[in-house]
């Protein structure tokens, strides 16, 4: 697939061969991380008890929950250098970063204090996770410790990544995921062998995650060139500001997809224990792990359709998009249908589970994954094109009906019922708002950013 896509790109513009670039490298990543959850999930099925096989696999929602720990700076800065980029300005580039670092460093020292004092204040520091029993809850603490803390502090070192697309050098991107995935590959199988407590488990995820991105960090910039610019301790006022504008409208969008889309672990631990949980999520993270390597192919999106538009290739941006969303949601769809087929043989003899999920289960989630990925190329779409606001708008009513939905159909229907709580908001609110402002911005030889 690799060199399909680079041999592809031969023909086509600069802009689209870089686009391939990054998919390509992005596929090797997916492919690692997919790797890791073939060998992980079975290994920690078979060595952890239910319920503690359920908190970790909360420990791992929560790291796609808390996607808007950073508060949206990391995605205000990729838009930002990304326009920077685009106009040749390396020291404008320069001062966003320095304003990123500035932004996210307090976000890390902020949900610390938060966490800090939840675990002071709270009488029951766990009551989010459902019903832990009490021999578990002690290490379960210490997990979720060590979560918060690994969070925070790859909160500033992830910028790296997100410079690397704003510059469309993407495939960076991909190379120090599929390191991270490699070094989480040799580490995790050790670590359930040995039955190591859930925070070694998080430094064996987290933690190397952290260590990847220091080295990433200081190669990209040694390259690049900007190291000295970025050096200065300056942080200006006017930079800040339309940062932490542009920053605050990314936060409500991704606070609201993260109580849309991976909130089920909260409910479904809440309603039905952490045990049925970790059932749902061992089947969930199949098809997760098919979004990541689809959405591999999608990673260089974002900056590409903003170059295109702030160029005024209105016709590019048309073209991409429509390929994106046949490629996407084709490859998507094929890969669920399989899926679903041989949902008997994954169950019984790759998760060796006691109990065959419903059917229901994997045909929600094929629809989901499907809707889902058709989402990511738009919203991919209307990003680069600067249209932030009316998606929170919508993003915020949709989040508030799928999370209230949730609580009314999990008791109903079971844990899948969670993912048809998010299909019936997705489809009611969000994709007739999608195709009105698609028809806009498509419509028009030339696009003026809002």
């Amino acid at each position: 697939m690799i060199r399909f896509l680079l041999r592809l790109g031969a023909g086509y513009s600069p802009r689209t061969r870089r686009l391939l670039g990054t998919a390509a490298a992005s596929y090797g990543a997916r492919f690692g991380a997919a790797a890791t959850l073939i060998i992980t999930i079975p290994l920690a099925n078979a060595t952890m008890a239910p319920d503690r096989f359920g908190v970790w696999m909360m420990l791992g929602a929560m790291l796609g929950f808390f996607a808007f720990a950073d508060l949206g700076i990391g995605n205000g800065v990729l838009n930002r250098v990304s326009e920077a980029a685009h106009r040749q300005q390396p020291e404008e580039a320069s001062r966003i970063m320095r304003a990123g670092y500035a932004c996210t460093f307090a976000a890390s020292l902020l949900l610390c204090a938060a966490w800090g004092l939840w675990v002071a204040l709270a009488d029951d520091p766990l009551a989010f996770a459902g019903s832990v029993a009490e021999p578990l809850r002690a290490e379960a603490l210490r997990g979720f410790t060590a979560f918060v803390l690994l969070l925070a502090l790859n909160l500033p070192l992830q910028l790296v990544q997100k410079f690397q697309l704003a510059y469309q050098d993407g495939h960076w991107v991909g190379v120090s995921q599929l390191a991270c995935s490699l070094a989480s590959l040799a580490a995790l199988p050790i670590a359930l062998w040995n039955r190591a407590d859930l925070a070694t488990l998080m430094f064996c995820t987290l933690g190397l995650q952290a260590a990847v991105n220091v080295v990433s960090t200081l190669w990209w910039f040694a390259r690049s060139g900007l190291a000295p610019q970025l050096a200065e301790a300056r942080v200006e006022r006017q930079t800040l500001a339309p940062l932490l504008r542009t920053g605050g409208l990314f936060f409500a969008l991704q606070l609201s997809a993260a109580f849309a889309f991976q909130s089920d672990a909260f409910v479904i631990t809440q309603l039905l224990g952490p045990a049925a949980y970790g059932e749902f999520a061992a089947i969930q993270r199949i098809f997760l792990s098919m979004s990541t390597l689809v959405g591999a192919a999608l990673v260089g999106l974002w900056p590409a359709f903003g170059h295109a538009l702030t160029s005024g290739d209105v016709a590019w941006a048309r073209k991409a998009y429509f390929r994106a969303l046949l490629i996407g949601v084709g490859s998507m769809g094929g890969l669920s249908v399989l899926v679903t087929l041989g949902m008997p043989w994954i169950a019984s003899d790759w998760l060796r589970a006691a109990v065959p999920p419903p059917l229901a289960l994997p045909l929600v989630l094929s629809v989901w994954a499907v809707l889902e990925t058709a989402g990511q190329v738009t919203g991919s779409l209307l990003n680069g094109a600067g249209m932030v606001r009316v998606q929170v708008v919508v993003a915020v009513a949709m989040a508030a009906t799928s999370f209230g939905v949730k609580w009314l159909l999990v008791p109903v229907l079971g844990a899948w019922g969670a993912v048809v709580a998010t299909i019936v908001a997705y489809s009611l609110i969000s994709v007739p708002v999608q195709i009105w402002l698609l028809a806009s911005l498509l419509g028009r030889s030339r696009w003026r950013p809002p």
